[in-house]
């Protein structure tokens, strides 16, 4: 509605992208489950704030405090510097309408609530190395951490010796934009009593359970196929002596796409 009702057609299309940009970060945000910090994607409406005070200062200057908005959420230090300064330039454009006190109020405004902006950031930071600490990463889906791998690996080594089943430690890792499609169909394709575990931003891990060496060499196939790629996959048993440490190292090491170590 404001870029159809914008008075300067630049102006009018930059809104509709930021429109667009909107539409697409909510719809991406409720069909998979992302960090925001991963990736600068507060770039994008910086760039477009920034334009829209280059083009039609003087009717868009409600957008100003749009920037202490981009500082919520954590994001490298070399962003927060360009809002910054992306900030200094627009308030450097909205001026020339502006007497010396307007301008000097506006910007001390405005920087009060970039730094209430970064002290949310500070706070969401502290949440997520909270969450990064907890056994189940994400309520309801089937995704854990690293340190609950940590305890769930030697105690399915003794279950396996104890019941005669076949365990395998499967590590797979791929590009960080394939991360989440991984953990997706990895988690279709594990059984109800499975889960998948989170080692970084690129690797996944998981036990998996067979009844022998030939039902997992089956179940294996069946994992891998149709993955994202490019993949890189390290399957050991544990039947074998292995650290997690060890085995996450050498995945990271290995050049070829599969290894694969099973029990003598």
């Amino acid at each position: 509605m404001l870029a159809l009702s914008a008075p300067m057609l630049p102006s009018g299309m930059l809104l509709v992208l930021a429109g667009l940009w909107l539409t697409g970060s909510s719809l991406t945000l409720k069909c998979s489950v992302r960090w925001p910090s991963s990736v600068p994607w507060q770039l994008l409406p910086s760039f477009l704030l920034a334009g829209l005070f280059n083009v039609d200062s003087e009717h868009q200057t409600v957008w100003l405090w749009c920037f202490a908005l981009l500082l919520m959420l954590p994001q490298p230090i070399w962003l927060m510097i360009l809002h910054s300064l992306l900030a200094g330039y627009a308030v450097w454009q909205v001026q020339a309408d502006l007497d010396v006190g307007q301008t000097l109020l506006i910007a001390m405004l405005l920087v009060g609530l970039m730094l209430l902006g970064l002290a949310r950031a500070q706070e969401v930071q502290s949440a997520w190395l909270r969450i990064g600490r907890r056994r189940r990463l994400i309520p309801g889906a089937r995704l854990w951490s690293v340190h609950q791998l940590g305890e769930d690996l030697p105690r399915e080594v003794v279950r396996s010796e104890r019941e005669g089943s076949y365990a395998e430690l499967v590590l797979i890792r791929t590009q960080g934009r394939q991360f989440w499609p991984l953990m997706s169909k990895l988690s279709q394709r594990l059984n109800d009593y499975e889960a998948c575990y989170k080692l970084d931003n690129r690797t996944l891990a998981t036990l998996l359970i067979s009844r022998d060496l030939e039902q997992a060499r089956e179940r294996r196939k069946t994992l891998l196929d149709d993955m994202p790629t490019p993949l890189r996959s390290r399957i050991v048993t544990l039947a074998r002596p292995l650290t997690l440490a060890s085995e996450y190292q050498a995945l990271r090491d290995q050049r070829q796409p599969l290894i694969i170590i099973e029990e003598g």
